[in-house]
């Protein structure tokens, strides 16, 4: 047990609160126990059950992000929230940035463009750091993510001048040479573009996994750096493919492409947000593909939560976005593992 990361974690935590209470949000605190989750294709519930005092048990999980639930305030009237608690997924790799449990804050904001959620996005990061290298112990951290000699140190990493804003079409032109415009939906070029880079091609690969082949290993591990991968390089990931854009609304000024951006700093993906999805024919078009997916990769399926589709259309204009409170704290102290910051990590518990 760390006792300096615990307690940073715990200062980055009351950071992240005050930005946003200090920019007029109001924090809600959803629940974390739910009959029906999100259809997310590759993420998995915790499922459980929950008995009532007639002895009748019904089926739920815990949350693998308090999405749904917000969108449901924002249709009740609130029009600034956000949520900062733990979330839990199953299935996710002990691998250092992922852990069954963590801590997520999202946070929703009506009337606003990606351009606005990005820009709330830096400024309460901005906010978070200034706080933290106030901190007297802060020069006790080491920056263990940075890939360098030793002559930088974490201080001078976490001096950031700007933010960086590229689409995907830009970043698999930059690090990959993949022109994405002339592959979309072309399961055969792009097949083609991944032997071209030296990736394993399988019939069962769909056009995604074969994007995911070549945006994993290429593209991905330098987003968040300078072009010598010695220093972070903040950088908004915006501009997915449409068929990426899972709660995501598609660009009216292009779309074959989706209002989703996320946000990678260093080693680390740290956000994914959109420009909120209302519109409840296509929201249920989508809900109703995962769920096919879901039974093609074998998996679990569950019914679409209606009380959610009601909502929907009243939630209006909005733009949220997920962020990963745990790696923000390991970006500020160097930690190389979620379970670093934990009191008693999971791989403890069991």
């Amino acid at each position: 047990m760390n006792n300096a990361f615990l307690t940073a974690r715990s200062r980055v935590v009351s950071f992240v609160r005050d930005y946003f209470d200090r920019a007029g949000f109001l924090e809600i605190h959803t629940p974390r126990l739910v009959g029906l989750p999100g259809q997310e294709p590759y993420l998995e519930p915790m499922w459980t059950h929950v008995t009532d005092h007639q002895n009748v048990a019904r089926r739920a999980a815990l949350i693998t992000s308090p999405e749904y639930a917000m969108k449901r305030m924002l249709a009740h009237g609130f029009d600034k929230i956000y949520d900062l608690g733990p979330c839990f997924r199953n299935g996710e790799p002990w691998d250092g940035t992922h852990d069954p449990e963590f801590l997520m804050c999202e946070w929703y904001e009506k009337g606003i463009r990606l351009s606005e959620l990005m820009d709330r996005t830096e400024a309460m990061i901005t906010s978070v750091i200034a706080s933290f290298k106030a901190l007297p112990e802060f020069a006790a951290f080491k920056p263990s993510l940075i890939h360098t000699d030793g002559e930088n140190n974490l201080h001078d990493q976490l001096e950031f001048s700007s933010f960086r804003r590229m689409t995907v079409t830009e970043a698999m032109q930059r690090y990959a040479h993949v022109d994405l415009d002339a592959l979309l939906k072309n399961r055969e070029a792009m097949a083609a573009a991944c032997l071209e880079r030296g990736q394993t091609v399988l019939d069962s690969d769909t056009w995604e996994d074969l994007f995911f082949k070549i945006f994993l290993s290429l593209v991905e591990p330098k987003l968040g750096w300078n072009d010598d991968m010695t220093r972070f390089q903040p950088t908004f990931l915006h501009a997915y493919p449409a068929s990426m854009a899972a709660l995501a609304q598609k660009d009216p000024q292009d779309p074959r492409y989706a209002l989703r951006v996320e946000l990678y700093i260093g080693s680390l993906e740290l956000a994914n947000g959109f420009v909120e999805l209302s519109d409840v024919q296509e929201q249920r078009q989508r809900f109703e593909e995962e769920q096919a997916l879901r039974r093609s990769l074998g998996k679990d399926t569950w019914s679409i939560d209606e009380r959610f589709m009601e909502a929907l259309p009243r939630m209006g204009q909005a733009a949220g976005i997920a962020f990963g409170v745990d790696r923000l704290a390991m970006l500020l102290t160097g930690a190389t593992s979620i379970s670093d910051l934990m009191p008693i990590p999971t791989r403890e518990r069991f």
